[in-house]
């Protein structure tokens, strides 16, 4: 590093480097370029021309890159997605199981994925090979997969067996679910990768009028673009007439070769400035037409004119600077550093700039905000520890005097017609269970440990029913270490005995389930019980996870679904389920974790 630039780092000020920096980047290279403006031609003009249209056109390519880039991605969420793959998968003859699950589908995916990307504008077509057939916003008459198997692009997208392929003016039949003539494709193959095999065709349609709106503001006056295929058909233009038409068939299509350039050419017997670039993804290539003559008139004028206007711009925006930089670089600096100190963590920053100006202003309701950030944190720290001591010790009082009545009285009653053992057993079961219970260690304990005491606690349910209750329990062996929250299942189960089997006439069974699902813990407590008397709502209402949590009997799994979300995040909990062949089913899902320092890094 030389000394020069040593000295402007370390011994100039902000303003210094702020002025330094604009003569050295701004002034040099404007100077050379008001002299060298004097004396350029024509074809510097074109030259220039040609590099700002084609910088122009580098960003119209790269927002259709964005473009396929956003519908691949879209494409990707329906390609992996598994209510999908269910749905293509149902029998042709189950139509009220493919009402029902296209209503939801339409209502989950479709629509809301359509939304997800606001700026695009784009339709959905599903076709199950099963007859299924979803469209976005469009409830007409089935176009029929049969239909679309003949088009001519179909093959290559079967050949691709899952991979994406962009297709213009795929099929007329759609028109009606996109309201325009002209539109592009991107489309795939869905499969069922179980059986390795295709089970239906996704086709993510755009209309002609969105890719003309992304480069039409673009377009000069005089100047006129479109855009054409990987096989010189033009699929966008100003004038709908050309749409189809086949560029190819020019004398100059020859001359697209490189992925950008630019090239001089008579197009209607008019000289033009032709730019182009291609879109790499889609093999699309944007095409600008610009009139030279239009281009090079005045050129002296123009030239005189600029010169004299950026020249006073130029002396203003010193001016300016000058002033700018004095008055705001500096407080701006140190109001950032304190801001950066706050963003790490120290709350007990505060600013030191003064002033009644908009940046003292600033710096002293940034003081005031980092004031009461720091005074709310404190109190949600005490609030929250409170709320966990309050929650746990709630939680270990459901062991209440009417569960020992009820269980003391079983014992009695198994005094007079069972064998001493099964009677111990019984009183050790319950033992156990009070005394983790009734505990004062962690609230959070290996899932093994939360097995015990649920085993425990069925063990006592199932004295108490004589021989009306059920339990299995299908447990994966290498969950059993990890952790998870004290007193999480058995709530679930206790519910499922008391609002799903007791109210049931004959015995009742209780399945309880649990593996492990890439980085989290899964269990899924089911019952063959009574059911659960409420139904999805429609479209907009609640669902049944939501109806349960909110009744008055789903107290349990109300605190159930609290304690996981405080402890786990919003994205963990439970979810409620009406079994079809009767009884109810609640799935619970965790991270993976041992320690709770792991718990706290996810």
């Amino acid at each position: 590093m030389s000394i020069v630039s040593k000295l402007f780092i370390k011994k100039s000020s902000v303003q210094q480097k702020m002025l330094l920096a604009f003569l050295c980047l701004i002034v040099f290279p404007l100077g050379v370029f008001g002299y060298t403006s004097l004396a350029i031609t024509k074809r510097t003009i074109e030259e220039q021309a040609g590099a700002a249209k084609l910088k122009s056109l580098g960003l119209i390519s790269q927002k259709l890159e964005i473009m396929a880039s956003d519908l691949t991605a879209i494409s990707n969420i329906y390609f992996s997605n598994d209510d999908l793959r269910s749905l293509l998968l149902a029998p042709p003859e189950n139509q009220a199981y493919q009402e029902r699950a296209k209503s939801q589908f339409l209502t989950k995916l479709i629509v809301t994925y359509r939304y997800a990307y606001t700026w695009l504008e784009y339709y959905t077509s599903i076709f199950g090979f099963n007859g299924t057939e979803l469209h976005t916003f469009y409830g007409g008459n089935k176009i029929g997969i049969d239909s679309i198997k003949a088009e001519p692009w179909y093959p290559q997208a079967a050949q691709l067996n899952g991979g994406t392929l962009w297709v213009s003016n795929p099929s007329k039949r759609l028109i009606p679910t996109i309201n325009e003539d002209h539109y592009v494709s991107v489309v795939r193959l869905l499969k069922d990768f179980e059986a390795d095999q295709a089970v239906g065709l996704l086709m993510i349609n755009v209309g002609e009028s969105f890719l003309y709106n992304q480069y039409a503001e673009a377009a000069q006056k005089e100047e006129r673009m479109l855009l054409f295929d990987k096989d010189g058909i033009i699929i966008s233009a100003r004038d709908k007439g050309t749409l189809g038409q086949k560029l190819g068939q020019e004398p100059y299509y020859h001359q697209f070769t490189d992925n950008t350039g630019h090239f001089k050419e008579q197009v209607d017997g008019r000289p033009m400035l032709v730019t182009y670039h291609k879109v790499e993804s889609t093999g699309w290539t944007i095409v600008c037409y610009t009139p030279l003559d239009s281009l090079l008139q005045n050129i002296d004028q123009a030239e005189w004119y600029t010169l004299i206007v950026f020249s006073f711009v130029l002396g203003l925006s010193i001016i300016v600077s000058y002033v700018i930089a004095s008055r705001f670089s500096i407080p701006i600096r140190r109001l950032y550093v304190s801001m950066k100190k706050v963003e790490m963590g120290d709350l007990s920053e505060r600013s030191t700039i003064r002033g009644s100006d908009e940046v003292g202003e600033l710096a002293q309701k940034f003081n005031r905000m980092v004031a009461r950030i720091e005074e709310l944190r404190d109190k949600v720290i005490e609030e929250q520890q409170l709320k966990r001591r309050t929650e746990l010790q709630n939680l270990q009082s459901q062991i209440n005097t009417h569960f020992l009545y009820n269980t003391l009285a079983s014992i009695r009653s198994l005094l007079l017609t069972d064998t001493p053992a099964k009677v111990d057993s019984v009183i050790v079961a319950l033992v156990k269970l009070l005394r983790k219970t009734l505990s004062a260690e962690s609230e959070y304990i290996p899932i093994a440990e939360e097995l015990d005491n649920l085993r425990n606690y069925v063990h006592i349910q199932m004295a108490r029913q004589y021989g009306e209750l059920f339990v299995e329990f299908d447990i994966e062996e290498r969950i059993e270490p990890y952790g998870t929250l004290k007193l999480l299942l058995q709530p679930i189960v206790e519910n499922a005995i008391f609002h799903g089997i007791e109210p049931k006439n004959g015995p009742g069974r209780i399945i309880v389930k649990g593996w492990m699902e890439g980085d989290n813990v899964r269990f899924r407590i089911r019952d063959d019980g009574v059911g659960i008397a409420l139904a999805e709502g429609p479209d907009g209402a609640k669902t049944l996870t939501e109806q349960m949590l909110s009744s008055a009997g789903g107290m349990g799994l109300r605190n159930v679904q609290h304690r996981m979300r405080l402890h786990f995040g919003d994205s963990y909990g439970i979810e409620v389920h009406s079994l079809p062949e009767g009884g109810t089913a609640i799935d619970l899902t965790w991270p993976v974790f041992i320690r709770i320092e792991e718990l706290k890094r996810k």
